[in-house]
């Protein structure tokens, strides 16, 4: 007679995750608080630990031990959060493993009184189902990212030239296994990215420092497109999908302030573009906004230096119809 109301988890998750609509949407809510506060458009952003989920290679640069976090507890409905770790090799290859967690608790099971025609019964059979309590179940999505990732160093030397244009080109791949826990039925899922991007420095050309370095970000995620096993003997296909986009990043010489300017394309959203924007200032005070799929992002960070250690505070939050969306995160690096 009960049939699970199984939609209230998929209207959370989708609400959650911005209406992406495919099997592993929970990953598009974001890796890093960084990230969500640049409407995820990081593609084409270098130095963000948070960033592999969007490109595998945004990992490439950072040469130091890192642990970063991020938690969410969006609209009270549901409970997410992503770790990870990265350990730079003897041979300049970063080597990681990180994890996203989705999880929605205590979803009630609805009976199924269609089919009781006479209200009379109807009512009782609510009245005796209300008195005996609802039975609940959990749901929860979770993916494992193995990363690696390279940067090269090269230079272009051009005749129309005055100077060498220093080239930085970062290389990344993932492995991520995803596993999704739905009610009675389970589903796995191996998938493979990769990503790149080619970092252009222009401070050796133009001498007078009005144009700085130039980044161009490209992914290819879920190659082949990703399958989901389920026990039920069904198969969910996660679609391949190619992201693009550019960032500029500019640093006063004579101010203590730097801004970042972000802009990406996904080929499974045609008709939408992300965007973001970074004023950092001191090295300490990051400002953050961004657009993503009819949703305005914005986000604060912090850091601070501590002997060796770096340590970085981030808040983002997101509208919303259910409300704005917060959330809080961090890493450290020694």
């Amino acid at each position: 007679m009960k049939n699970s109301f199984i939609c209230l988890f998929l209207f959370i998750n989708f609400a959650i995750c911005q209406n992406t609509g495919y099997s592993d949407s929970f990953i598009n809510i974001g890796a890093s608080s960084r990230s969500v506060g640049l409407g995820q458009s990081v593609v084409a952003l270098p130095d963000n630990i948070g960033g592999y989920t969007v490109n595998p290679s945004a990992t490439a640069n950072i040469s130091q031990n890192a642990f970063t976090g991020l938690y969410i507890n969006q609209f009270e409905m549901a409970e997410y959060f992503s770790f990870g770790f990265n350990y730079p090799t003897k041979r300049s290859y970063q080597l990681g493993i990180y994890g996203l967690n989705f999880l929605v608790d205590n979803i009630f099971e609805r009976p199924d009184i269609n089919n009781i025609s006479n209200l009379e019964v109807r009512r009782d059979s609510i009245k005796t189902l209300v008195a005996q309590g609802f039975n609940s179940f959990s749901t929860r999505e979770t993916a494992i990212y193995f990363n690696i990732s390279k940067n090269i160093q090269k230079s272009v030397n051009a005749k129309w030239m005055s100077n060498t244009l220093p080239l930085s080109i970062p290389l990344g791949l993932n492995i991520k296994l995803i596993h999704k826990d739905l009610y009675q039925t389970k589903g796995k899922g191996i998938g493979i990215d990769f990503g790149g991007m080619v970092r252009m420095d222009f401070n050796n050309i133009f001498e007078t420092g009005w144009f700085d370095e130039l980044v161009i970000g490209l992914s290819l995620n879920n190659i082949i497109n990703t399958a989901i096993y389920w026990d039920s003997g069904e198969r969910d296909h996660i679609p391949m999908q190619l992201v693009g986009g550019f960032g500029y990043f500019h640093t006063f010489k004579h101010l203590p302030v730097k801004y970042n300017l972000l802009w990406q394309k996904n080929s499974l959203y045609s008709d939408e573009s992300q965007y973001g924007f970074e004023v950092i200032t001191f090295d300490i005070i990051s400002i953050r906004g961004g657009y993503y799929l009819d949703s305005l992002q914005g986000g604060l960070g912090l850091k601070f230096n501590y002997r060796q250690y770096s340590i970085g505070l981030d808040y983002s939050f997101s509208d919303h119809d259910l409300g704005n969306a917060h959330r809080i995160g961090g890493w450290i690096s020694f």
